[in-house]
This record gives structure tokens, C-alpha cells and sequence, in this order.
């Protein structure tokens, strides 16, 4: 390569390096804040979940199954009694397995068997006046397990939509505050994130009782549903 060529190079690059630094002096990249927000939104649950079920131990496998099958059906058939759809009953779980009897007084196994049939279901009531009623009800009927009773808000949209506006209020006061103490102003908003905690509120009891006695209808309560919602939010500061 000649030398005229050489030094042209190394002037151009010259140029560019200059104009380079040139334009990062003029730029002025603004400062920014990052927030937290928090909004909790509360309203009463209209559906209520009952999971219940029947656990039946027999040494025929056949006579297990068909008496779990009976006590099943009649704790669907009660449950209908009080308005709940089929589309609001399913089967949660089926379980049929054996087990060799065990003698704990001669810690040696006995050679008998014995047959277990475990059948849960689940049933939504929209009617949370007829929680406990339809609780009577399913031990009545032959169910000898209550795993556990939830209730929710069916439709969350209205309740998030709270939360939310809730959330990003609470970014803004705490964005104001912040810049404010250091003499400063908020700006636009340059990044949003937000997530979502929800948990349905309720308990969980067993009722065990005489088939032939009558059943009590549990008082049940309840309580308020819940959705919290965070937003993360990022504001150019003036």
C-alpha cells in the first residue's frame, strides 16, 4: 500500500474518532426510578367447593367397589336435591389398592388381605346459603370424608381491574415522594410489569358419622375473596 493511501486512512480515522466524541458530550441521557406498587382488591366469593369422598376397606375387592359406587351415587343424588347442575359435580380422584393385613401383637403379616376404595368428587354451589345444608347432606348420604370446603370469586375481571388501578396509584405516590426529596420531577413512564397473587379463601374439615343418625348442618362462613396485584414501574426523573 503506498504512503498517500496510508496517511488518508489515518485521517479519516482521526475524523471519526473526534466526531465520535463530539456527539456523546451533546447527548444528556435522562435519570430514571424504579417502583414498586401494591393494590388489593376484596369482594364477596359466590361459589363455594366441597370435595368429599368415601374411603371403604373390605376383604372382597368387588364388594368394596360396589359399595363405595353406592355411597357415591347416593351423595350425587342429595347433592342434586339442592339444585347443583352435573356441569358443577366431577370425580376429583379414584383409588382401588390392597394391603396384607398386619399383626401388630405378633409383628408377623396374617396372610389375609384387605381391599381399600378410595372415590373423592367435587360439587360447586352457587348458592352459599345451602353450604352446610348440602355438607349434611353428603355425610348423610354415605360420604364418610369432607376433604375440604373453598370458596372464590367466580369472575376476577372487575377485581383485578381494582387492584390494578390501586397498584399503579401506589407506584405513583411512592415515584412523587421519592424524586421529591431529592428536588427533582417525575417523568413519563418508560417500563411497566405487573404479577398477580390470588388465593381463594376457605378451610377444611372431616365429618365422620352414623349413616342412620341425623346430620347437623355445619355453620360455614364464608369470608372475603382477595386479589393483590404489584406493578413495577419505571419513570424518567426530571
Amino acid at each position: 500500500m503506498s504512503a498517500f493511501f496510508t496517511k488518508t486512512i489515518a485521517v479519516l480515522l482521526l475524523a471519526v474518532f473526534f466526531a465520535g466524541c463530539g456527539d456523546s458530550d451533546e447527548y444528556d441521557y435522562p435519570g430514571s426510578l424504579n417502583v414498586t406498587g401494591t393494590g388489593t382488591a376484596y369482594a364477596e366469593p359466590d361459589v363455594a367447593s366441597i370435595e368429599f369422598g368415601v374411603d371403604i376397606t373390605e376383604k372382597d375387592p368387588a364388594e368394596a367397589v360396589n359399595q363405595a359406587a353406592e355411597m357415591m351415587d347416593a351423595a350425587f343424588t342429595a347433592a342434586s336435591e339442592y339444585g347443583i347442575r352435573e356441569s358443577d359435580m366431577k370425580t376429583v380422584s379414584y383409588n382401588l389398592w390392597v394391603e396384607e393385613e398386619y399383626d401388630y401383637n405378633t409383628y408377623e403379616y396374617t396372610g389375609e388381605s384387605f381391599y381399600h376404595v378410595s372415590h373423592f368428587a367435587q360439587v360447586d354451589i352457587r348458592d352459599l346459603e345451602n353450604v352446610g345444608d348440602v355438607l349434611a347432606a353428603l355425610v348423610g348420604a354415605g360420604s364418610n370424608t369432607i376433604r375440604s370446603v373453598t370458596f372464590k370469586v367466580e369472575d376476577t375481571e372487575a377485581l383485578m381491574d381494582e387492584a390494578r388501578a390501586q397498584a399503579v396509584a401506589d407506584a405513583s405516590r411512592i415515584a412523587e415522594q421519592l424524586a421529591g426529596e431529592l428536588g427533582m420531577e417525575v417523568g413519563n413512564a418508560t417500563y411497566i410489569n405487573e404479577w398477580i397473587d390470588y388465593y381463594p379463601v376457605g378451610g377444611s374439615t372431616t365429618l365422620c358419622a352414623d349413616f342412620a343418625s341425623e346430620i347437623s348442618a355445619p355453620s360455614i362462613s364464608p369470608g372475603a375473596q382477595s386479589v393483590t396485584l404489584k406493578v413495577q414501574i419505571t419513570f424518567e426523573m426530571n
